[in-house]
C-alpha cells in the first residue's frame, strides 16, 4: 500500500470507515478460501506481442506488478519462454514499440514512460534521476545497448543501422559496434531527415532504400494537414507525394517495392460528439508508382454513405496490407461494422468483401504465403454470409448479405482466417469457446500466435495450432506464469446479459454473482460499472487492454466480497456495430447515453437478490463522468459512486475549443449545452456521498475537474473522500497506485454499502 492510501485510510478512520474496511480484507465468508486485491491484481499480463522476420520466434512485453519486462519464445519450443530484461522495480517505466532486427537476433524497442500533461515523461515513481523517454537494443545472447533519446524504432534492411523518432525528426543510429559489455551505448547517433513537420508512421521499402513516412504540419501550433514523404537512404533526398490539403496516412509498399499505398482523408475533422456516420467528402485509398510519383486515387467510397467516414479501431489507427503486387486489404463500415475488404488494382478495380456477417474485425494479420489473413472478430460460426443475386450494392461492396446475428459472442474475440484467393468462401474459424484470443501473429514460418485470456486468467501469449476440423490447440508460450498465491479459482463466470434502453436500444451486460446465495430473506448490495473511452467494450472475461484487466480484476474482488457487479456496456462503445457506436447527442451534445445507466440501475434493481437502496456506481475516464452524473442526477438510485478522472464539467475540459468547432450553432449554445450535460449542472440534487481519485498530471482529462468538483459538493455539505496521486497519468503507471485506488474504493463501498 502506498502512502497515499495509508492517508487515506488515515481520513477514513475518523469516520468509522477504517474498522469496516480492514474487516472486509480479512473476514471472507464464501465457498472458496479469502482473497486480497493484491492477489487479485498479481498476475502478469502481456502486450506488444510480436513475431519474428525469421523462424519461429515470438516476443512480447510482460507487466509483472509494474515490472515491465521484455520476453522470448520460440513457436516450435514453447516451453522455454525467456526474459530478456531485468527490470526489477514498479518504477513507470515501460517497454514498447518492439522491433525486430532482420536477422532476429535482437530487438529494438522504446523505454521509458508516457507523457505528461505537462508534455514531458512522467515520473510518478519519483525518481531522483533523469527518466528521458529513449531507444535500446536487447540481443538475444544477453547483450543490450542503449542508443539514445527517442522512440518508434526500426531497423533498416542490413540490420546495421536502426532509424527512429527524437523530437518529432528521423534519426539514425549505428548499431554495428561490438557489443563485448552489456548495457553499452551506441555513439554514432545523428539526425538522417531534415523536414520542418513532424514525422510518424516509418516504413521502409522491401529493398531498404526508401523510407516512406507522414510528415504532420502544424500552423501556429495546431495541427495543419500531412504529406506522405519519401526519404531515398541512398541518394539522401526527399520528396512529397501527390502533396495536398488532405491528411495523408498509413503507407503501405507492394511486395516489390515498385508502389505505395495509403490512406487520405479530409483536413476538416468532424467535431467531437457529433459522431457522423457519413460525409460528403469521404476518405480514399491513394496509389502511387514509387519511380515516377504518378498517382491515382484507387477508392473512394460513396459520399453521404455508411463508410464514408474511416471506421474506429479499437486497437489503433485504420492500416492497409498490400497482399500482393494487384490487390490490397483495408478496412471500412460500409454496412455498418467494422469490415476487412479487398480491392483489386488490375484492370478496373473491384471490390471483395471479405468478412460479411453483423460483426466486428480487429488486428488483421498477413500470412506469409500472402494468400490468407488471420483477424479477431465478435462474429459466431452461425453467422455464414450468403451472396445476394441482385450484384454489387454501394453501401455493401461485394454484394455480401448477411444473415440475422447470434449474440452469443458478441462479447467474446476469437481468432478466423479468411482466404484472399477465394474470398467467396466463408472465412473459416480458428478458435472458439468461452475465452479471448487477439493481436494475432504470424511467424515467416507460418506458425501462429495470439494473445489469449479466459474468465479467471489475463491476457499470456500463446500458440494456435488450427485443428483438421476440430477446436485448435492453444498453448502457452509462457507456462505457469501465474502467481502460486493468484485467486483463480476464486473467480466468478460472469453471465451475459440484455436489457433495454427507455429508448429502445439493444444493451449488453456482464453479470457477476457472488457463488454461495444470500442468507435467507436478504438482499444484497449491487454496483454498476461502467467503462471508459467511451469508444471500449467490455468482455466476457480478461480484456486486451491494461487498464480494463485491471477493472475486470477489481470487479471479481468486489464480488468476492459480496456485492453484485454488473459490467454495462453503453452506447457510443464498440463492438455492436456503427449505429450503437456514432450515437447521437452523447456527452456534452446532451449525455443521452445516460439513458444506458437508468437501464442498467433499473436492471439491477428487477432482480430478486439486489437491495435497490444499496447500488453503488464506479468508473474511470468516461466512465467517471457517467459516475458523477448518475450522482448529480438520481442519488436516489444510486447510494455512493467512485469517480477516476472523470469530466465534470465538459466546459473545463482541455480539448473544450476542438469539440465546439465545426458547428453552426453559437459557441454560447454549444456551451450552455454542454454545461447542461454535465455533472456540476445537476448538484443541487446531488446527495450520495463519492470518492474522487485522480493523478494530477493526467494529460487526457483536465486534473481541474476533480477539485472544482471536489469543492462544489463540500459547499453543500455532501460527503466526498479523495484519492490524489502526484505526478501520476491518466491510465496509472505504477501498480501500487492502482492497488492504492482499488483498495480505497472498496473500502468505500464496504462502508457504505455494507455488502
Amino acid at each position: 500500500m502506498g502512502p497515499f492510501a495509508t492517508l487515506l485510510i488515515a481520513a477514513f478512520a475518523a469516520t468509522g470507515l477504517h474498522s469496516a474496511g480492514l474487516r472486509s480484507f480479512t473476514h471472507h465468508s464464501y465457498g472458496h478460501p479469502p482473497f486480497t486485491l493484491q492477489q487479485a491484481l498479481s498476475a502478469p499480463y502481456a502486450t506488444s506481442l510480436t513475431a519474428a522476420p525469421q523462424g519461429n520466434l515470438f516476443a512480447w512485453v510482460e507487466d509483472d506488478q509494474g515490472r515491465h519486462n521484455l520476453w522470448v519464445a520460440r513457436g516450435a519450443d514453447p516451453s522455454q519462454p525467456r526474459r530478456l530484461t531485468h527490470n526489477p522495480q514498479d518504477d513507470a517505466q515501460d517497454i514498447s514499440q518492439l522491433a525486430w532486427s532482420p536477422d532476429a537476433t535482437a530487438i529494438a524497442y522504446t523505454y521509458g514512460a508516457e507523457r505528461g500533461a505537462d508534455g514531458e515523461p512522467a515520473n510518478p515513481a519519483h525518481l531522483q534521476r533523469p527518466t528521458p523517454v529513449e531507444v535500446r537494443v536487447q540481443w538475444l545472447d544477453g547483450s543490450s545497448a542503449v542508443i539514445g533519446p527517442g522512440r518508434s524504432p526500426l531497423f533498416t534492411r542490413d540490420g546495421r543501422s536502426l532509424l527512429l523518432l527524437h523530437q518529432g525528426k528521423i534519426w539514425i543510429a549505428a548499431i554495428s559496434a561490438p557489443r563485448s559489455s552489456p548495457d553499452s551505448t551506441a555513439n554514432s547517433v545523428h539526425q538522417l531527415v531534415f523536414d520542418r513537420g513532424r514525422a510518424s508512421s516509418l516504413t521502409l521499402s522491401p529493398d531498404g532504400h526508401l523510407l516512406a513516412y507522414i510528415s504532420h504540419r502544424s500552423e501556429r501550433n495546431e495541427p495543419s494537414h500531412s504529406f506522405l514523404a519519401l526519404y531515398d537512404l541512398q541518394a539522401h533526398t526527399l520528396r512529397f507525394l501527390d502533396p495536398t490539403t488532405s491528411d495523408d496516412s498509413a503507407p503501405a509498399f507492394s511486395p516489390d517495392g515498385s508502389r505505395i499505398a495509403w490512406l487520405r482523408s479530409p483536413f476538416v475533422q468532424p467535431r467531437e460528439f457529433a459522431n457522423p456516420r457519413t460525409s460528403p467528402d469521404p476518405w480514399t485509398i491513394q496509389i502511387a508508382e514509387v519511380a515516377t510519383g504518378q498517382t491515382r486515387t484507387l477508392f473512394t467510397p460513396a459520399a453521404n454513405q455508411p463508410g464514408s467516414v474511416l471506421p474506429h479501431l479499437s486497437t489503433g489507427e485504420p492500416y492497409l496490407i498490400f497482399a500482393t503486387e494487384n490487390s490490397v486489404v483495408f478496412y471500412s463500415e460500409a454496412d455498418g461494422w467494422v469490415h476487412l475488404y479487398q480491392i483489386h488494382l488490375a484492370g478496373n478495380p473491384s471490390v471483395e468483401w471479405l468478412t460479411p456477417g453483423p460483426f466486428e474485425v480487429e488486428d488483421a494479420a498477413l500470412c506469409p504465403d500472402r494468400h490468407s489473413l488471420i483477424y479477431s472478430s465478435n462474429q459466431v460460426a452461425t453467422q455464414a454470409a450468403t451472396r445476394s443475386e441482385s450484384g454489387p450494392a454501394s453501401s455493401r461492396p461485394g454484394g455480401l448479405s448477411p444473415q440475422r446475428s447470434d449474440v452469443r459472442d458478441q462479447d467474446r474475440h476469437h481468432l478466423w482466417r479468411v482466404d484472399l484467393n477465394h474470398p467467396e468462401l466463408a472465412p473459416v474459424e480458428l478458435t472458439s469457446g468461452a475465452g479471448n484470443q487477439t493481436r494475432p501473429q504470424v511467424s515467416s514460418s507460418g506458425a501462429l500466435a495470439a494473445l489469449v485470456a479466459d474468465v479467471r486468467t489475463p491476457m499470456h501469449p500463446a500458440l494456435i495450432t488450427p485443428g483438421h476440423g476440430a477446436e485448435a490447440t492453444i498453448t502457452s508460450l509462457r507456462p505457469n506464469f501465474l502467481p502460486a498465491d493468484y485467486p483463480a479459482a476464486a473467480f466468478v463466470t460472469p453471465r451475459q446479459v440484455f436489457f433495454n434502453s427507455s429508448d429502445g436500444l439493444h444493451l449488453h451486460g456482464q453479470l457477476f454473482t457472488p457463488e454461495n446465495p444470500a442468507p435467507a430473506h436478504t438482499r444484497r448490495a449491487a454496483i454498476l460499472f461502467v467503462h471508459g473511452g467511451p469508444e471500449r467494450q467490455m468482455l466476457l472475461g480478461y480484456p486486451a487492454m491494461d487498464y480494463y484487466s485491471n477493472a475486470y480484476a477489481m470487479n471479481q474482488y468486489l464480488t468476492s466480497r459480496g456485492f453484485i457487479v454488473l459490467s454495462l456496456n453503453y452506447r457510443c462503445g464498440i463492438g455492436y456495430g456503427l449505429d450503437f457506436r456514432t450515437c447521437q447527442n452523447a456527452g456534452a451534445d446532451g449525455a443521452r447515453e445516460y439513458n444506458d445507466v437508468l437501464a442498467a440501475v433499473r436492471y439491477l434493481d428487477s432482480l430478486p437478490g439486489v437491495d435497490p437502496h444499496r447500488v453503488g456506481i464506479w468508473g474511470g475516464s468516461y466512465g467517471g463522468y457517467l459516475t458523477a452524473l448518475a450522482l448529480a442526477r438520481n442519488s436516489n438510485l444510486f447510494a455512493a459512486g467512485v469517480d477516476f478522472h472523470g469530466v465534470h464539467d465538459w466546459n473545463l475540459e482541455d480539448n473544450a475549443s476542438d469539440w465546439k468547432q465545426g458547428s453552426f450553432a453559437s459557441q454560447d449554445a454549444i456551451a450552455a449545452r454542454a454545461r447542461a450535460s454535465s455533472p456540476i449542472a445537476s448538484i443541487s440534487r446531488w446527495r450520495s456521498p463519492i470518492l474522487l481519485i485522480h493523478g494530477d498530471n493526467d494529460p487526457d482529462v483536465a486534473y481541474a475537474q476533480t477539485p472544482i468538483l471536489a469543492e462544489a459538493l463540500r459547499a453543500r455539505h455532501i460527503p466526498v473522500q479523495e484519492l490524489i496521486f502526484p505526478d501520476e497519468l491518466h491510465g496509472f503507471l505504477l501498480h501500487r497506485d492502482w492497488l492504492a485506488a482499488y483498495q480505497a474504493a472498496a473500502a468505500f463501498f464496504e462502508k457504505i454499502l455494507q455488502p
